[in-house]
């Protein structure tokens, strides 16, 4: 079920190819996708995967005048047929399926004859913008001789052989099929010879591999490209949609090429269906885009730029939202003086146990500047934000008899130091282009053409941070006892303890490992964990094989970044925990004393 977003606004799927073109930015993932061979797009909902993929479609390219856009126009070696995938595909879902039940296979009839006809409309869409946008000799003659063989093709009856009157024959059809649901419920026993029309044995890939040779027969097209069957959301899709798609990543015709995009792990069903198939590979028969993948920040920054230009033309980006001490890299912030040796100071005098973990590092506390360069990186870089949020928020953190005791902290109402600047605004968003734009905006609304207050960005951030929160918690959770917000709060403790606890740590957990052990995670859980991850409340960290992603269990997560503005995180990648443990984790007066009560 899709839910709710924090800014709906700017949800591609509403949006036609043109108006997604007028705000395009070119990113490293869809320099993948319009390579020459089939690919795969995973990702959570709003991480942009809609975007990409109607981008590839000849009246979004002819639209689009931003960076590479003509160069990419003039060689992009496919057209592209975008096919969005609708829920009502899956017959199974739907109000009526108990009653479809006692007929055998009617439900999957109609299911793929709701899929045939959507394809078949699009592919229609895309002769279409073909006749539009390319340098094609169209005339009367061509059109009708093109519609006689698709009226033939997808057995239409009555039909004027023009593209236009082929689609509102195909949308009648539909209205067709539901009528006959309903003659068939009420009329028909469980036993009876069921009218099923002949259209209900077509093939949208067969049709597929029929027809476009004749289209570039009789439009006489010599540049002959490759056609990209671009099916949307497939996580949505029946599973006999998913598997057929997944399996035709290994073969079908040279000229078909399939983009398909899902969400970050596919369901077991279809790992089980595709199982005793010798699947494709990812590198030799698909590319696999990740849009969880950290390190384009670039794209983040040309997002943010273009909506700032956009608004004040001759603002730059840095100095508008200035940069943040903690993630900027500066070289000379390690020196004596500078902002992170006060820092350093100022901890040491209140922080017992960052005092004594400097000492064993062999660092002088009296003036704690690095001696060279290897341990600038390998200690300084890896304790600067700890640093800075242990100052921020601890009040004081004594030994007592040479023993941990738990900090003091202080009453501290934001951290607009901590969580503003051009680096936070980059990673907040996790590389989700929707929530990106919208808290831009929201930054750009509340602020004069001189700068963006750290005040401001703060307030912004931590308002989409609670409003995702919300959406989080309202994601609809059937039975369960416990809830997705549950697991974040438990799983942000536990971190926060990590960073704010009694000792100093370098190395704080800050990811988790879902584990293996039913007994330890059990099932409602992996079924919370799933909606989430699909709502980008979870973010899976890349496996080292490169594939598909099945199992949650095993696997490397860490909470979304715009949960870390609630929960005064730092926005780094940490080690790795189970996720049981986080589960138990109970804060207690005396850390080493606390029992250890699971929520679960």
């Amino acid at each position: 079920m899709m839910s709710e977003t924090i800014f709906p606004t700017y949800n591609a799927r509403h949006y036609a190819p043109r108006e997604v073109a007028e705000s395009f930015i070119i990113s490293k993932s869809f320099e993948k996708l319009v390579q020459n061979n089939h690919s795969v797009i995973l990702g959570a909902r709003g991480c942009g995967k809609t975007t990409l993929m109607k981008m590839l479609t000849l009246p979004a390219l002819n639209s689009w005048k931003g960076q590479k856009a003509e160069t990419i126009k003039n060689t992009i070696p496919f057209y592209a047929i975008y096919i969005s995938t609708d829920i009502y595909w899956d017959v199974k879902n739907q109000t009526y399926k108990s009653q479809l039940q006692k007929y055998g296979d009617l439900s999957l009839l109609i299911s793929r004859f709701s899929v045939n006809t959507n394809v078949f409309t699009s592919l229609c869409d895309t002769f279409i913008d073909i006749l539009e946008y390319e340098s094609v000799d169209l005339n009367d003659e061509k059109e009708i001789e093109l519609c006689k063989e698709l009226i033939s093709a997808w057995k239409l009856k009555s039909v004027i052989p023009k593209l236009k009157f082929i689609k509102e024959a195909l949308n009648r059809r539909i209205d067709e099929v539901n009528q006959l649901i309903q003659d068939i419920i009420f009329n028909f026993g469980e036993d009876s010879r069921l009218p099923y029309p002949e259209y209900f044995n077509l093939s949208f890939e067969t049709s597929i591999e029929l027809l476009i040779p004749i289209f570039e027969r009789i439009f006489e097209i010599e540049n002959k490209k490759k056609w990209a069957l671009c099916f949307d959301e497939l996580e949505f899709a029946p599973l006999w949609l998913q598997t057929q798609l997944f399996k035709s990543l290994r073969s079908r015709k040279q000229y078909i090429l399939y983009k398909l995009s899902s969400s970050p792990i596919l369901s077991l069903e279809l790992d089980q269906s595709l199982i005793d198939d010798y699947r494709a590979t990812s590198g030799n028969d698909y590319d696999l885009i990740k849009m969880w993948n950290l390190s384009d920040n670039e794209f983040s920054i040309k997002i943010i730029e273009s909506l700032l230009k956009k608004k004040y033309p001759l603002a730059d980006v840095n100095s508008y939202f200035g940069s943040n001490e903690i993630y900027n890299g500066e070289s000379n912030s390690y020196k004596k003086g500078s902002k992170f040796y006060k820092e350093m100071i100022e901890l040491l005098k209140k922080d017992d146990s960052f005092k004594m973990f400097l000492s064993e590092k062999n660092v002088n506390i009296l003036n704690p500047i690095p001696i060279n360069d290897n341990q600038k990186n390998t200690l300084y870089r890896k304790i600067k934000p700890i640093v800075y949020y242990r100052n921020a928020f601890i009040e004081e953190n004594r030994l007592i008899k040479g023993k941990a005791n738990k900090p003091s902290f202080r009453s501290r109402k934001s951290a607009n130091e901590l969580l503003s600047g051009i680096e936070v605004l980059s990673k907040i968003c996790d590389g989700n282009p929707r929530w990106l734009i919208g808290i831009t905006n929201s930054i750009l609304v509340n602020s004069d053409e001189k700068e963006a207050k750290r005040t401001t960005q703060y307030k912004e951030l931590l308002s989409a941070g609670q409003r995702f929160k919300n959406v989080i918690g309202n994601i609809p959770i059937g039975n369960n006892e416990h809830s997705i917000i549950d697991i974040v709060n438990k799983i942000a403790s536990y971190f926060k303890d990590q960073l704010l606890g009694s000792h100093f740590k370098m190395d704080p957990y800050g990811t988790f490992i879902v584990d293996k052990n039913s007994s330890l995670i059990p099932d409602n859980i992996i079924e919370l964990l799933d909606k989430g991850i699909s709502q980008g409340a979870f973010i899976l960290l890349d496996t080292d094989d490169g594939g598909f992603d099945f199992e949650i269990r095993e696997r490397r997560f860490k909470l979304s970044y715009l949960f870390f503005v609630l929960y005064n995180l730092p926005l780094r990648v940490y080690g790795k925990v189970s996720l049981s443990v986080c589960l138990k984790y109970k804060e207690s007066a005396n850390e080493k004393s606390s029992t250890q009560i699971s929520l679960f």
